[in-house]
Parts: C-alpha cells; structure tokens; sequence
C-alpha cells in the first residue's frame, strides 16, 4: 500500500501553489512519503519491484521522509565515500561442523566459515535526523511483519544518496532545499510514485516474454530497472539424458539459487535459509544455511541422477550478480526422470526439468 503523505498544517495551512506540482514555502513541516518496493501491490504472479518510489525526493531542511519498507529492504545512508556494506559476509569464528547428507557422508563445506548476515546491516544504526554525515540505517524488517514507517527528518541542506543494502544498485536520493524553497505536493509526489510504478510493470511484462537459448534457464530475467521477477524462465524444461543445461542469473538486483532435491528436504532449506543463533555479546546472529549458501560439490557440480547425496540433492550454493560468488553453474542430466527444483531464497520460485531418453 501506497504510505498516505500528510501535510501537518501550522497557521499558514492553505498556502497558494507557487508552481505546478510544488508547494510554495511554509512554516509547517512536511512529511514526504517514499516506498521501499512498490508503492502498492503489484498483483502479477512472481513479479515484485527492488526500487524506491519516487526515486527522488524533495524536500526542506527541516522537513521528514516517511519511508515505508514493503519488501526485505533497507534504508540507508552511508558516510560520503563508503561504498555499501555486503549484506553476507563469512564468520569469524564457529566453522561449519557435523553436517552430513542423505547417504551418511560429510559435505565438503564442513570446517568452512558460517556465512552470516552482516549485523551491519541487519541492525537499526543512528538518529533519525540527518545532516549529510555519518551512517543511518533502518535495519532490516523482522519476518513478523512490514515494519513501521522509518522517518528521517533532514537539517542541512545538499543531495543525499541513499541505498538498500539487500538489493545492489538499489538507491534514491533525497534533495533538501532551503526552509522557504518550493517542493513538490503531496499530490504531486504520489503521482510520480506511481507512474514510476506502472512504468516498471510495463518493462516487467516485456521481460516476462524473453526466449532463453537453448538447454538454458534463467533465474529472473530483472533487466537493469526495478523489475524482481521471481521465478524461473522457462519454469518447465525438457532434455534429452546427456544433455546440459545452463543456469544462469539474470537479475543485477537479486540473488537465486538452484536446489535440486526431495520438496520436504529444499522446503527445509528454504525455511531456515537464515536462522537467529544466540550471541551473548549483543542480538542473535543471522546465519544462513549453508546447505543453501555453499555449491553442495566443488570444485563443479557433478552429473545429476536423482540420487545424488543419497536423496536426490545437488545445489548451486548463492548464485549473485558479481564476484566473489558466481552467477551461472551448468548441470548434466544422465537419467530420464522428472525432476524438480527451487531457489530457496525465494518461497514458491520453482522450476522442473523433465529428462527423456
């Protein structure tokens, strides 16, 4: 849903509009609302939107932006120069242990570093007023529930950048002006949220209609906007046994991952992709699974059978837009079967590869 932006109206509430779309200068605060995803349902089947909306904002010193998270997003600001912190990083201590497969033999990731969720990012960090220096940051929203409204008010002038650190290349900018500047109405700003909305879905629908090459399946196909497609394209493959197929991400925004195996023992991966784990120097830990974190063989993945690790699983560990992780992984089919996959990051993006003779 589209957060409603309010006017907090003091002695000169009616104040005339100085230009299309702006308001003119006024002793009240504004409270200017952005959404983190979109701004309201998308309502197409496995598309959502890794962008905010508007992306550019305007505002006085003095006045607040609301920014509504709908989606596992953050807002943040970070210190002139810094680049975004990763939102997954290795462990300093507590390797990988004791973990097995199906058939009773240790995965070769045993003894390596837990990958965690940076608590950098993950946690809430600074005041809520924002002058152009220092690190503020929403945290990221608890699996409860959409967070309430992080609401930043700015005090000095200048164009600030602003970043969600789940999503790479997902950034706003925020243009504070002086205390009797014109900025843009309420009307005016929701509006432009969306119509940069409807101008998304339209690119998605586009992309929904891309035609891999053969033997090739993407994950996503996000182009370089706001589009998130969850799922996979295409979602049904046939191939001969012996065949190869490539999966290859396609998103700069997101990451995936291609999980072969019994439904009860991805579905598992997927549930406890993160899992909180007590730390007694401050908040529980994220760690992520590392069933879906790590390739389940390296230094390639081995010809799949529907047998593999004694059940059937063979994983591509996170697949990502850039390195260190990589953003393709090919697997060889030697046994007719019907055989189903999923990206354990994403509930319900799943995919099946049908293997003839």
């Amino acid at each position: 849903m589209i957060l409603q932006r309010r006017r907090l109206f003091g002695a000169i509430a009616g104040a005339s509009v100085a230009l299309a779309g702006l308001t003119a200068s006024s002793a009240s605060a504004l409270v200017a609302p952005v959404a983190a995803g979109p701004p309201k349902p998308v309502n197409v089947a496995d598309l959502d939107f890794n962008g905010f909306f508007p992306s550019a904002t305007r505002v006085r010193v003095g006045d607040s932006v609301s920014f509504s998270i709908n989606g596992f997003h953050t807002v943040s600001f970070l210190p002139a120069g810094q680049a975004p912190p990763p939102l997954i990083i290795p462990a300093a201590s507590n390797p990988i242990t004791g973990k097995l497969d199906a058939a009773g033999a240790g995965f070769w990731f045993n003894g390596q570093p837990n990958q965690v969720i940076n608590p950098v990012v993950a946690a809430p960090s600074g005041a809520k007023k924002y002058a152009g220096k220092g690190y503020l940051n929403s945290g990221l929203p608890a699996p409860s529930g959409p967070p309430k409204p992080f609401v930043v008010k700015f005090t000095k002038a200048g164009s600030y950048t602003y970043f969600c650190l789940v999503h790479p290349g997902m950034k706003g900018v925020v243009k504070v002006v002086g205390k009797h500047r014109p900025v843009p109405s309420v009307k005016f700003d929701a509006a432009a949220a969306l119509a940069q909305a409807r101008a998304a879905r339209t690119v998605a629908l586009a992309l929904r209609k891309v035609k891999p090459a053969a033997n090739t399946v993407l994950a996503g196909n996000d182009g370089n906007g706001a589009t998130a497609w969850l799922r996979f394209f295409p979602k049904s493959l046939s191939v001969k046994s012996g065949t190869t197929v490539e999966f290859k991400l396609s998103s700069k925004r997101e990451v995936h991952t291609i999980t072969f195996g019994p439904a009860a023992y991805t579905g598992e991966i997927e549930k406890t992709f993160t899992a909180p784990v007590a730390n007694p120097a401050g908040p529980p830990t994220l760690v992520v699974n590392p069933l879906g974190a790590y390739p389940s063989d390296v230094p390639s993945l081995p010809p799949y059978t529907g047998a593999n690790h004694g059940n059937g699983f063979e994983g591509s560990g996170i697949l990502a837009a850039g390195p260190p992780l990589p953003s393709a992984v090919k697997i060889t089919f030697t046994k007719p079967g019907v055989y189903s996959y999923e990206c354990v990051v994403h509930p319900g993006m799943d995919g099946k590869i049908t293997v003839t003779k």
